[in-house]
């Protein structure tokens, strides 16, 4: 999937490497101006209790001293890997993985699970952790920049980083992951990108920020269906639809059907043919190699892109 496809309004954005240094660089800009965007954000998270009111994250000094940060509370981490739907079944990668939290719950629901992380001190921290959770022979920790990881592996990315960061991750997420994988980010979003579901839920107690609530986002990576397609259905003539795309977001059309909706979700395309006051509903899949959709009683194949 290009990102030139889904993105006909705006060009991609190149990521940079995002090392120690440079991390350093950008949370004393992000510290010196967090009372005008609300908090800190990239996240170490360190274990708290499961009660609400003693489990909102407490900002300390990283282990540098040099930069504050911003624990991830154990109630979202629980929801974040809720909203994913996280199960044995998949392979969950954390970006800026702190002391391991998210990466050992997710392999407590038997995911096998990788966290990404710079800070040697925290990686180390997470191993001990992983091994006193009794997860350690499904969980890993990497010492790695992540703007030169390969997204094809993981099946769920969960994340908790600056909004720009977001941003340059956004392309290459896109591209690189596999159709129906799973995004999900703590309070920030992905642009003009908009989630497929969105928790909101106050927390009084949250001590950074002038917004007291938690925001959790979830994104379905999108398969690529634009371009033109040659639909056979039973008890009709075969007739040509044209989808346009921009992300999730789908369009269809026809000179010879009248399309009611579409809607796309992962690999799962829905739609809805109207027939006088009455419309009837088709569900189907896109195959691997990107050429056909099919359902129940119909196919769809791929005449152009």
């Amino acid at each position: 999937m290009s990102e030139k496809s889904l993105f006909p309004f705006g060009a991609s954005v190149a990521g940079p490497k995002l090392g120690s240094e440079s991390r350093r660089f950008a949370l004393k800009n992000l510290a010196a101006s967090a009372a005008s965007i609300g908090a800190a954000s990239l996240v170490h998270p360190v274990f708290a209790t499961t009660n609400p009111a003693q489990n909102e994250p407490n900002t300390a000094a990283g282990p540098t001293e040099e930069v504050p940060y911003v624990q991830t509370p154990m109630h979202v981490v629980q929801r974040m890997l809720q909203l994913a739907d996280v199960e044995r079944r998949d392979v969950v990668w954390d970006l800026g993985s702190g002391d391991g939290r998210i990466v050992i719950e997710a392999a407590k629901r038997g995911a096998r699970a990788v966290g990404y992380e710079i800070d040697p001190t925290l990686i180390r921290e997470s191993v001990r952790n992983a091994r006193l959770a009794r997860v350690a022979d499904r969980t890993s920790f990497v010492e790695r920049d992540l703007f030169t990881l390969d997204f094809k592996t993981p099946s769920v990315v969960t994340m908790y980083l600056l909004p720009e960061f977001n941003l340059k991750l956004r392309p290459r997420l896109l591209e690189q992951m596999r159709p129906g994988s799973r995004i999900v980010s703590h309070e920030w979003d992905m642009g003009d990108w908009r989630a497929d579901e969105t928790l909101i839920y106050p927390s009084p107690a949250k001590p950074h920020g002038t917004s007291k609530e938690h925001k959790v986002f979830l994104w379905i990576v999108p398969a690529n269906v634009s371009g033109r397609w040659r639909v056979e259905m039973a008890g009709r003539a075969p007739f040509v639809v044209d989808i346009s795309q921009t992300y999730q977001q789908i369009e269809m059309k026809s000179d010879e059907a009248a399309i009611a909706w579409a809607a796309l979700r992962g690999r799962s395309l829905r739609f809805a043919l109207r027939n006088g006051a009455r419309a009837t509903e088709f569900s189907g899949q896109l195959s691997a190699d990107a050429r056909t959709l099919s359902g129940v009683n119909w196919l769809a194949r791929r005449v152009s892109s």
